[in-house]
Protein backbone atom coordinates (compact mmCIF):
# COMPACT_ATOMS: atom_id res chain seq x y z
CA UNK A 1 0.00 0.00 0.00
CA UNK A 2 1.40 3.37 -1.05
CA UNK A 3 1.76 6.24 1.38
CA UNK A 4 -0.24 9.36 0.80
CA UNK A 5 1.79 12.11 -0.91
CA UNK A 6 0.98 14.67 1.84
CA UNK A 7 2.41 12.25 4.42
CA UNK A 8 5.56 11.79 2.32
CA UNK A 9 5.97 15.54 1.92
CA UNK A 10 5.55 16.03 5.66
CA UNK A 11 8.16 13.38 6.44
CA UNK A 12 10.63 14.91 3.98
CA UNK A 13 9.92 18.39 5.36
CA UNK A 14 10.56 17.24 8.94
CA UNK A 15 13.68 15.41 7.82
CA UNK A 16 14.97 18.55 6.10
CA UNK A 17 14.27 20.60 9.22
CA UNK A 18 16.02 18.11 11.48
CA UNK A 19 18.94 17.92 9.04
CA UNK A 20 19.28 21.72 9.02
CA UNK A 21 19.06 22.19 12.78
CA UNK A 22 21.43 19.33 13.63
CA UNK A 23 23.91 20.57 11.05
CA UNK A 24 23.65 24.08 12.45
CA UNK A 25 24.20 22.94 16.05
CA UNK A 26 27.31 20.87 15.39
CA UNK A 27 28.74 22.88 12.50
CA UNK A 28 31.48 24.79 14.41
CA UNK A 29 32.70 21.61 16.13
CA UNK A 30 32.39 19.61 12.93
CA UNK A 31 34.35 22.22 11.01
CA UNK A 32 37.02 22.15 13.72
CA UNK A 33 37.21 18.35 13.59
CA UNK A 34 37.63 18.22 9.81
CA UNK A 35 39.97 21.20 9.65
CA UNK A 36 42.19 19.87 12.45
CA UNK A 37 41.98 16.37 10.94
CA UNK A 38 43.20 17.70 7.60
CA UNK A 39 46.25 19.31 9.24
CA UNK A 40 46.81 16.21 11.40
CA UNK A 41 47.29 14.15 8.24
CA UNK A 42 50.71 15.84 8.12
CA UNK A 43 51.36 15.55 11.86
CA UNK A 44 54.95 14.29 11.54
CA UNK A 45 55.85 16.82 8.83
CA UNK A 46 54.63 19.65 11.10
CA UNK A 47 56.61 18.17 14.00
CA UNK A 48 59.76 18.06 11.85
CA UNK A 49 59.16 21.65 10.71
CA UNK A 50 58.82 22.78 14.33
CA UNK A 51 61.65 20.87 16.01
CA UNK A 52 64.50 20.09 13.63
CA UNK A 53 65.59 23.70 12.86
CA UNK A 54 66.17 24.16 16.60
CA UNK A 55 67.82 20.75 17.05
CA UNK A 56 69.17 19.46 13.71
CA UNK A 57 70.37 15.85 13.57
CA UNK A 58 73.77 15.25 11.98
CA UNK A 59 73.41 12.16 9.78
CA UNK A 60 77.16 11.98 9.25
CA UNK A 61 77.52 10.67 12.83
CA UNK A 62 76.89 7.07 13.90
CA UNK A 63 73.90 6.21 16.10
CA UNK A 64 74.67 5.52 19.73
CA UNK A 65 73.67 1.93 20.64
CA UNK A 66 70.18 1.79 22.11
CA UNK A 67 71.40 -0.08 25.21
CA UNK A 68 73.82 2.77 25.96
CA UNK A 69 71.12 5.40 25.49
CA UNK A 70 68.69 3.58 27.78
CA UNK A 71 71.23 3.21 30.58
CA UNK A 72 72.22 6.86 30.15
CA UNK A 73 68.64 8.17 30.40
CA UNK A 74 67.75 5.90 33.32
CA UNK A 75 70.77 7.32 35.15
CA UNK A 76 69.72 10.91 34.39
CA UNK A 77 66.14 10.68 35.70
CA UNK A 78 64.63 9.17 38.89
CA UNK A 79 62.62 6.54 37.00
CA UNK A 80 59.98 4.43 38.77
CA UNK A 81 61.11 0.89 37.92
CA UNK A 82 57.93 -0.71 39.26
CA UNK A 83 56.02 0.17 36.13
CA UNK A 84 57.00 0.22 32.49
CA UNK A 85 58.54 2.67 30.07
CA UNK A 86 58.25 3.01 26.31
CA UNK A 87 60.63 4.12 23.59
CA UNK A 88 59.41 5.26 20.17
CA UNK A 89 61.99 4.76 17.46
CA UNK A 90 63.27 7.58 15.20
CA UNK A 91 61.55 7.87 11.83
CA UNK A 92 62.36 9.57 8.54
CA UNK A 93 60.20 12.53 9.58
CA UNK A 94 60.81 12.73 13.34
CA UNK A 95 64.49 11.72 13.74
CA UNK A 96 64.54 11.43 17.55
CA UNK A 97 63.93 8.72 20.09
CA UNK A 98 60.91 9.52 22.26
CA UNK A 99 61.26 8.18 25.82
CA UNK A 100 58.06 7.88 27.87
CA UNK A 101 59.09 7.57 31.52
CA UNK A 102 57.34 7.41 34.89
CA UNK A 103 59.44 9.62 37.15
CA UNK A 104 59.38 9.62 40.96
CA UNK A 105 58.53 13.00 42.45
CA UNK A 106 60.95 14.95 44.58
CA UNK A 107 58.64 15.00 47.62
CA UNK A 108 57.86 11.28 47.98
CA UNK A 109 58.20 8.04 45.99
CA UNK A 110 54.42 7.84 45.65
CA UNK A 111 54.34 11.24 43.96
CA UNK A 112 55.25 9.99 40.46
CA UNK A 113 54.34 11.52 37.13
CA UNK A 114 54.80 10.73 33.47
CA UNK A 115 57.18 12.58 31.20
CA UNK A 116 58.19 12.32 27.56
CA UNK A 117 61.53 13.49 26.17
CA UNK A 118 63.12 13.72 22.72
CA UNK A 119 66.60 12.20 22.52
CA UNK A 120 69.10 12.76 19.71
CA UNK A 121 70.18 9.29 18.47
CA UNK A 122 73.60 10.63 17.41
CA UNK A 123 74.67 12.60 20.49
CA UNK A 124 72.41 11.08 23.15
CA UNK A 125 71.36 14.54 24.31
CA UNK A 126 67.85 15.26 25.55
CA UNK A 127 66.92 17.97 23.06
CA UNK A 128 63.48 18.88 24.43
CA UNK A 129 60.37 17.68 26.16
CA UNK A 130 57.88 16.11 23.79
CA UNK A 131 55.31 18.84 24.52
CA UNK A 132 57.75 21.75 24.26
CA UNK A 133 56.91 21.87 20.54
CA UNK A 134 53.23 21.33 20.95
CA UNK A 135 51.61 22.51 17.71
CA UNK A 136 51.29 19.16 15.92
CA UNK A 137 50.09 17.44 19.11
CA UNK A 138 47.66 20.26 19.89
CA UNK A 139 46.03 20.12 16.46
CA UNK A 140 45.80 16.33 16.77
CA UNK A 141 44.14 16.69 20.17
CA UNK A 142 41.70 19.23 18.73
CA UNK A 143 40.72 16.63 16.15
CA UNK A 144 39.75 13.90 18.57
CA UNK A 145 39.09 15.49 22.00
CA UNK A 146 39.30 19.31 21.62
CA UNK A 147 42.32 19.17 23.96
CA UNK A 148 39.82 18.93 26.85
CA UNK A 149 39.27 16.25 29.52
CA UNK A 150 36.42 14.07 28.34
CA UNK A 151 36.40 15.83 24.98
CA UNK A 152 36.58 12.52 23.10
CA UNK A 153 33.03 11.72 24.26
CA UNK A 154 31.81 15.07 22.92
CA UNK A 155 33.51 14.44 19.58
CA UNK A 156 31.98 10.96 19.57
CA UNK A 157 28.52 12.48 19.96
CA UNK A 158 29.32 14.94 17.17
CA UNK A 159 30.31 11.97 14.98
CA UNK A 160 27.00 10.29 15.84
CA UNK A 161 24.98 13.38 14.90
CA UNK A 162 27.07 13.81 11.77
CA UNK A 163 26.29 10.22 10.78
CA UNK A 164 22.57 10.97 11.13
CA UNK A 165 22.98 14.15 9.09
CA UNK A 166 24.71 12.16 6.34
CA UNK A 167 21.97 9.52 6.21
CA UNK A 168 19.21 12.13 6.30
CA UNK A 169 20.96 14.14 3.56
CA UNK A 170 21.06 11.04 1.36
CA UNK A 171 17.31 10.51 1.86
CA UNK A 172 16.54 14.18 1.20
CA UNK A 173 18.41 14.22 -2.12
CA UNK A 174 17.75 10.59 -3.12
CA UNK A 175 15.26 11.40 -5.88
CA UNK A 176 17.53 13.96 -7.57
CA UNK A 177 20.82 12.27 -6.71
CA UNK A 178 21.55 11.02 -10.23
CA UNK A 179 19.71 13.70 -12.18
CA UNK A 180 21.54 16.58 -10.50
CA UNK A 181 24.76 14.73 -9.70
CA UNK A 182 27.06 17.34 -11.28
CA UNK A 183 24.68 20.30 -11.25
CA UNK A 184 26.32 23.59 -10.36
CA UNK A 185 24.55 26.76 -11.46
CA UNK A 186 27.21 29.43 -11.87
CA UNK A 187 24.89 31.92 -13.52
CA UNK A 188 22.13 31.90 -10.90
CA UNK A 189 21.59 33.65 -7.62
CA UNK A 190 23.80 33.23 -4.58
CA UNK A 191 21.49 30.77 -2.84
CA UNK A 192 21.55 28.44 -5.86
CA UNK A 193 25.35 28.46 -5.88
CA UNK A 194 25.56 27.68 -2.16
CA UNK A 195 22.95 24.93 -2.46
CA UNK A 196 24.76 23.35 -5.40
CA UNK A 197 28.12 23.58 -3.61
CA UNK A 198 26.64 22.00 -0.48
CA UNK A 199 24.91 19.21 -2.43
CA UNK A 200 27.66 18.38 -4.95
CA UNK A 201 30.39 18.23 -2.31
CA UNK A 202 28.13 16.23 -0.02
CA UNK A 203 27.34 13.67 -2.73
CA UNK A 204 30.88 13.38 -4.08
CA UNK A 205 32.37 12.81 -0.62
CA UNK A 206 29.76 10.32 0.69
CA UNK A 207 32.17 7.33 0.90
CA UNK A 208 34.82 9.47 2.60
CA UNK A 209 32.44 11.10 5.08
CA UNK A 210 30.71 7.81 5.94
CA UNK A 211 34.08 6.22 6.65
CA UNK A 212 35.11 9.16 8.82
CA UNK A 213 31.80 9.29 10.69
CA UNK A 214 31.76 5.54 11.43
CA UNK A 215 35.44 5.23 12.34
CA UNK A 216 35.36 8.41 14.44
CA UNK A 217 32.24 7.22 16.23
CA UNK A 218 33.74 3.83 17.06
CA UNK A 219 37.18 5.15 18.05
CA UNK A 220 35.84 7.95 20.25
CA UNK A 221 32.99 6.08 21.92
CA UNK A 222 34.77 2.73 22.32
CA UNK A 223 34.75 3.26 26.09
CA UNK A 224 30.93 3.10 26.06
CA UNK A 225 31.04 -0.37 24.50
CA UNK A 226 33.80 -1.42 26.89
CA UNK A 227 31.70 -0.44 29.92
CA UNK A 228 28.71 -2.36 28.58
CA UNK A 229 30.82 -5.47 27.94
CA UNK A 230 32.52 -5.25 31.35
CA UNK A 231 29.22 -4.95 33.21
CA UNK A 232 27.00 -7.38 31.33
CA UNK A 233 29.32 -9.94 29.73
CA UNK A 234 32.49 -10.01 31.83
CA UNK A 235 30.79 -9.46 35.20
CA UNK A 236 33.03 -6.51 36.01
CA UNK A 237 36.33 -8.24 35.11
CA UNK A 238 37.95 -5.51 33.03
CA UNK A 239 41.26 -7.36 32.66
CA UNK A 240 39.49 -10.34 31.09
CA UNK A 241 37.98 -7.98 28.50
CA UNK A 242 41.41 -6.53 27.69
CA UNK A 243 42.92 -10.01 27.36
CA UNK A 244 40.18 -11.18 24.98
CA UNK A 245 40.57 -7.95 22.98
CA UNK A 246 44.28 -8.59 22.51
CA UNK A 247 45.55 -5.98 24.99
CA UNK A 248 47.35 -8.21 27.49
CA UNK A 249 48.74 -6.39 30.51
CA UNK A 250 51.44 -7.49 32.91
CA UNK A 251 50.09 -7.82 36.44
CA UNK A 252 52.99 -9.59 38.20
CA UNK A 253 54.97 -7.65 40.79
CA UNK A 254 58.57 -6.65 40.23
CA UNK A 255 61.14 -9.18 41.40
CA UNK A 256 63.80 -8.09 43.88
CA UNK A 257 66.46 -10.14 42.08
CA UNK A 258 68.45 -8.02 39.58
CA UNK A 259 69.09 -9.09 35.99
CA UNK A 260 71.51 -7.94 33.32
CA UNK A 261 69.50 -6.55 30.38
CA UNK A 262 71.90 -7.23 27.52
CA UNK A 263 69.73 -10.09 26.29
CA UNK A 264 66.78 -7.69 25.91
CA UNK A 265 68.64 -5.66 23.32
CA UNK A 266 69.78 -8.83 21.55
CA UNK A 267 66.13 -9.90 21.29
CA UNK A 268 65.21 -6.45 19.94
CA UNK A 269 67.95 -6.69 17.30
CA UNK A 270 66.87 -10.19 16.27
CA UNK A 271 63.25 -9.12 15.89
CA UNK A 272 64.23 -6.03 13.93
CA UNK A 273 66.05 -8.21 11.37
CA UNK A 274 62.90 -10.12 10.43
CA UNK A 275 61.69 -9.57 6.83
CA UNK A 276 58.82 -7.12 6.23
CA UNK A 277 59.10 -5.76 9.77
CA UNK A 278 59.45 -2.06 10.63
CA UNK A 279 60.20 -1.42 14.31
CA UNK A 280 57.96 1.26 15.83
CA UNK A 281 58.44 1.15 19.59
CA UNK A 282 59.68 -0.90 22.53
CA UNK A 283 58.12 -1.32 25.96
CA UNK A 284 60.13 -2.53 28.97
CA UNK A 285 58.36 -4.06 31.96
CA UNK A 286 60.29 -4.31 35.29
CA UNK A 287 63.52 -3.18 33.66
CA UNK A 288 66.57 -4.68 35.41
CA UNK A 289 64.60 -7.27 37.40
CA UNK A 290 64.65 -11.06 37.10
CA UNK A 291 61.08 -11.10 35.70
CA UNK A 292 61.74 -8.30 33.18
CA UNK A 293 59.80 -8.37 29.91
CA UNK A 294 60.45 -6.55 26.65
CA UNK A 295 57.65 -5.90 24.18
CA UNK A 296 58.77 -5.24 20.59
CA UNK A 297 56.13 -3.65 18.36
CA UNK A 298 56.20 -2.78 14.70
CA UNK A 299 54.40 -2.84 11.38
CA UNK A 300 54.13 -5.62 8.83
CA UNK A 301 55.08 -3.74 5.67
CA UNK A 302 53.73 -6.52 3.43
CA UNK A 303 50.17 -6.42 4.84
CA UNK A 304 47.46 -3.80 5.20
CA UNK A 305 47.01 -2.40 8.72
CA UNK A 306 48.83 -5.38 10.26
CA UNK A 307 50.69 -4.81 13.49
CA UNK A 308 53.42 -7.23 14.57
CA UNK A 309 54.08 -7.49 18.27
CA UNK A 310 56.02 -9.97 20.38
CA UNK A 311 56.65 -10.01 24.13
CA UNK A 312 59.77 -11.77 25.43
CA UNK A 313 60.85 -12.79 28.89
CA UNK A 314 64.33 -11.28 29.01
CA UNK A 315 65.90 -13.92 31.24
CA UNK A 316 65.52 -16.85 28.83
CA UNK A 317 64.19 -15.22 25.62
CA UNK A 318 60.92 -17.16 25.76
CA UNK A 319 57.90 -15.72 23.94
CA UNK A 320 55.08 -14.68 26.30
CA UNK A 321 52.72 -13.29 23.69
CA UNK A 322 52.72 -12.76 19.93
CA UNK A 323 50.51 -10.82 17.53
CA UNK A 324 51.06 -11.04 13.76
CA UNK A 325 49.31 -12.07 10.54
CA UNK A 326 49.13 -15.68 11.77
CA UNK A 327 48.23 -14.84 15.38
CA UNK A 328 45.80 -11.94 15.31
CA UNK A 329 42.88 -10.79 17.41
CA UNK A 330 39.70 -9.86 15.51
CA UNK A 331 38.88 -6.89 17.74
CA UNK A 332 42.39 -5.49 17.63
CA UNK A 333 42.76 -6.12 13.89
CA UNK A 334 39.49 -4.30 13.26
CA UNK A 335 40.62 -1.34 15.33
CA UNK A 336 43.94 -1.17 13.48
CA UNK A 337 42.10 -1.18 10.13
CA UNK A 338 39.88 1.70 11.32
CA UNK A 339 42.89 3.70 12.52
CA UNK A 340 44.72 3.16 9.22
CA UNK A 341 41.70 4.25 7.20
CA UNK A 342 40.98 7.21 9.47
CA UNK A 343 44.52 8.64 9.39
CA UNK A 344 45.51 7.33 5.91
CA UNK A 345 48.77 5.91 7.26
CA UNK A 346 48.50 2.90 4.95
CA UNK A 347 49.96 4.61 1.86
CA UNK A 348 52.15 7.47 0.74
CA UNK A 349 51.84 11.22 0.75
CA UNK A 350 49.62 11.19 -2.36
CA UNK A 351 46.74 9.57 -0.44
CA UNK A 352 47.18 12.03 2.41
CA UNK A 353 46.97 14.92 -0.05
CA UNK A 354 43.73 13.43 -1.41
CA UNK A 355 42.37 13.10 2.15
CA UNK A 356 43.39 16.71 2.80
CA UNK A 357 41.52 17.99 -0.27
CA UNK A 358 38.40 16.01 0.68
CA UNK A 359 38.52 17.31 4.26
CA UNK A 360 38.85 20.89 3.01
CA UNK A 361 35.89 20.34 0.65
CA UNK A 362 33.75 19.07 3.54
CA UNK A 363 34.75 22.11 5.59
CA UNK A 364 33.50 24.32 2.74
CA UNK A 365 30.29 22.26 2.59
CA UNK A 366 29.70 22.89 6.30
CA UNK A 367 30.04 26.66 5.88
CA UNK A 368 27.80 26.61 2.78
CA UNK A 369 25.11 24.73 4.72
CA UNK A 370 25.10 27.33 7.47
CA UNK A 371 24.98 30.16 4.96
CA UNK A 372 21.91 28.53 3.38
CA UNK A 373 20.25 28.43 6.81
CA UNK A 374 21.01 32.10 7.37
CA UNK A 375 19.66 33.10 3.94
CA UNK A 376 16.47 31.15 4.54
CA UNK A 377 15.86 32.73 7.95
CA UNK A 378 16.52 36.24 6.64
CA UNK A 379 14.02 35.80 3.80
CA UNK A 380 11.35 34.23 6.00
CA UNK A 381 12.01 36.69 8.84
CA UNK A 382 11.30 33.93 11.34
CA UNK A 383 14.30 34.69 13.52
CA UNK A 384 15.28 37.79 15.41
CA UNK A 385 18.25 39.84 14.20
CA UNK A 386 20.07 38.91 17.41
CA UNK A 387 19.76 35.15 16.80
CA UNK A 388 20.89 35.59 13.19
CA UNK A 389 23.87 37.63 14.43
CA UNK A 390 24.78 34.86 16.89
CA UNK A 391 24.57 32.16 14.23
CA UNK A 392 26.61 34.34 11.86
CA UNK A 393 29.22 34.77 14.56
CA UNK A 394 29.30 31.01 15.14
CA UNK A 395 29.56 30.22 11.45
CA UNK A 396 31.78 32.97 10.08
CA UNK A 397 33.57 33.76 13.32
CA UNK A 398 33.94 30.16 14.48
CA UNK A 399 34.97 28.63 11.17
CA UNK A 400 36.96 31.63 9.99
CA UNK A 401 38.44 32.03 13.46
CA UNK A 402 39.72 28.45 13.43
CA UNK A 403 41.56 29.14 10.16
CA UNK A 404 43.10 32.36 11.49
CA UNK A 405 43.96 30.73 14.84
CA UNK A 406 45.72 27.86 13.07
CA UNK A 407 47.91 30.33 11.20
CA UNK A 408 48.62 32.10 14.50
CA UNK A 409 49.56 28.72 16.00
CA UNK A 410 52.14 28.14 13.25
CA UNK A 411 53.54 31.64 13.76
CA UNK A 412 53.82 31.14 17.54
CA UNK A 413 55.46 27.74 17.10
CA UNK A 414 58.17 29.41 15.06
CA UNK A 415 58.64 32.65 17.02
CA UNK A 416 58.29 31.53 20.65
CA UNK A 417 61.74 30.83 22.18
CA UNK A 418 62.48 27.12 22.47
CA UNK A 419 63.51 27.58 26.12
CA UNK A 420 60.40 29.56 27.11
CA UNK A 421 58.84 28.16 30.29
CA UNK A 422 55.30 26.95 29.64
CA UNK A 423 55.82 27.24 25.89
CA UNK A 424 52.91 24.92 25.07
CA UNK A 425 50.54 26.94 27.28
CA UNK A 426 51.57 30.13 25.48
CA UNK A 427 50.84 28.53 22.12
CA UNK A 428 47.42 27.27 23.19
CA UNK A 429 46.61 30.64 24.75
CA UNK A 430 47.45 32.49 21.52
CA UNK A 431 45.32 30.04 19.52
CA UNK A 432 42.29 30.43 21.79
CA UNK A 433 42.67 34.22 22.03
CA UNK A 434 42.79 34.52 18.22
CA UNK A 435 39.71 32.34 17.84
CA UNK A 436 37.71 34.32 20.40
CA UNK A 437 38.80 37.65 18.90
CA UNK A 438 37.61 36.66 15.43
CA UNK A 439 34.31 35.34 16.82
CA UNK A 440 33.66 38.61 18.67
CA UNK A 441 34.49 40.67 15.59
CA UNK A 442 32.08 38.54 13.55
CA UNK A 443 29.01 39.14 15.73
CA UNK A 444 28.11 42.40 13.97
CA UNK A 445 28.87 41.87 10.30
CA UNK A 446 26.82 43.51 7.58
CA UNK A 447 28.81 42.41 4.55
CA UNK A 448 29.66 38.73 5.02
CA UNK A 449 31.69 38.34 1.83
CA UNK A 450 33.84 41.31 2.64
CA UNK A 451 34.39 40.00 6.17
CA UNK A 452 35.41 36.56 4.88
CA UNK A 453 37.81 38.22 2.44
CA UNK A 454 39.45 40.12 5.30
CA UNK A 455 39.84 36.92 7.35
CA UNK A 456 41.40 35.11 4.39
CA UNK A 457 43.82 37.97 3.73
CA UNK A 458 44.70 38.06 7.45
CA UNK A 459 45.43 34.33 7.36
CA UNK A 460 47.60 34.80 4.27
CA UNK A 461 49.56 37.62 5.93
CA UNK A 462 50.26 35.52 9.04
CA UNK A 463 51.43 32.55 6.97
CA UNK A 464 53.69 34.77 4.85
CA UNK A 465 55.25 36.19 8.03
CA UNK A 466 55.79 32.63 9.28
CA UNK A 467 57.60 31.58 6.10
CA UNK A 468 59.77 34.72 6.18
CA UNK A 469 60.57 34.09 9.86
CA UNK A 470 61.68 30.55 8.98
CA UNK A 471 64.32 31.82 6.57
CA UNK A 472 65.40 34.73 8.75
CA UNK A 473 65.91 32.58 11.85
CA UNK A 474 67.15 29.26 10.43
CA UNK A 475 68.45 29.67 6.84
CA UNK A 476 71.54 27.47 7.26
CA UNK A 477 69.72 24.81 9.30
CA UNK A 478 66.89 24.51 6.78
CA UNK A 479 69.28 24.05 3.87
CA UNK A 480 71.36 21.54 5.83
CA UNK A 481 68.24 19.58 6.74
CA UNK A 482 67.18 19.47 3.10
CA UNK A 483 70.61 18.17 2.08
CA UNK A 484 70.45 15.51 4.82
CA UNK A 485 67.13 14.22 3.49
CA UNK A 486 64.75 15.98 5.91
CA UNK A 487 62.34 17.59 3.45
CA UNK A 488 59.49 18.19 5.91
CA UNK A 489 60.52 21.76 6.79
CA UNK A 490 60.45 23.04 3.21
CA UNK A 491 57.46 20.77 2.49
CA UNK A 492 55.42 22.50 5.21
CA UNK A 493 56.53 25.88 3.84
CA UNK A 494 55.29 24.85 0.38
CA UNK A 495 51.98 23.81 1.97
CA UNK A 496 51.69 27.19 3.67
CA UNK A 497 52.50 28.90 0.38
CA UNK A 498 49.74 26.98 -1.42
CA UNK A 499 47.31 27.91 1.35
CA UNK A 500 48.31 31.56 0.94
CA UNK A 501 47.59 31.32 -2.79
CA UNK A 502 44.18 29.71 -2.21
CA UNK A 503 43.23 32.29 0.44
CA UNK A 504 44.25 35.24 -1.75
CA UNK A 505 42.47 33.82 -4.80
CA UNK A 506 39.28 33.19 -2.80
CA UNK A 507 39.43 36.65 -1.21
CA UNK A 508 39.85 38.34 -4.60
CA UNK A 509 37.02 36.25 -6.06
CA UNK A 510 34.69 37.16 -3.19
CA UNK A 511 35.57 40.85 -3.47
CA UNK A 512 34.95 40.86 -7.24
CA UNK A 513 31.63 39.04 -6.86
CA UNK A 514 30.58 41.42 -4.12
CA UNK A 515 31.39 44.48 -6.20
CA UNK A 516 29.52 43.04 -9.20
CA UNK A 517 26.46 42.33 -7.06
CA UNK A 518 26.51 45.87 -5.66
CA UNK A 519 26.78 47.32 -9.17
CA UNK A 520 23.85 45.20 -10.39
CA UNK A 521 21.74 46.29 -7.41
CA UNK A 522 22.57 49.93 -8.04
CA UNK A 523 21.55 49.61 -11.71
CA UNK A 524 18.32 47.87 -10.74
CA UNK A 525 17.43 50.58 -8.23
CA UNK A 526 18.13 53.36 -10.72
Amino acid sequence: MKSNPPVQHKVIKNLIEAHSWLGLIISPLLFLVFWAGAVTLFHDEVAQWAITPHHPVDNTQVDIPLATLVEQKLAEYPVDYNGRFRINMPTELVPYYIFYLDVIGAQSPSDSHSMAILVDPKSGDTVAGKDDFYLSQFIYHLHYNLDLPGGSYLIGMVALIFLFALVSGIFIHARKLLKHFFLYRVDKQRRDKLLDLHTVVGVMTIPFTLMYALSGLILNLAIVFQLAFVVFIYQGDRQALFNDAGFNRTTELRSETPLDMDNAFNLIEQTQQKPNFELRNIIFHHYGAENALVQVRGTDTASFAQRDEVTYRVQDGSVINKVNADNYNVFRQGRDVLVSLHFSNFAGVDIRILYFILAMAISAMIVAGNMLWLDKRRVQRQSSPRSIAIVTGMTIGGCGGIIVATAVGFLCERLLPATLYGRSEWLVGCFVASLLAVMLCSLKVNDIKRHISKLLLLTSSILIITIVADWLLFPEQILALWQNGYHGVIGVQIGMGLMVAVCIFTAVKLTTTNQTARLENAITVN
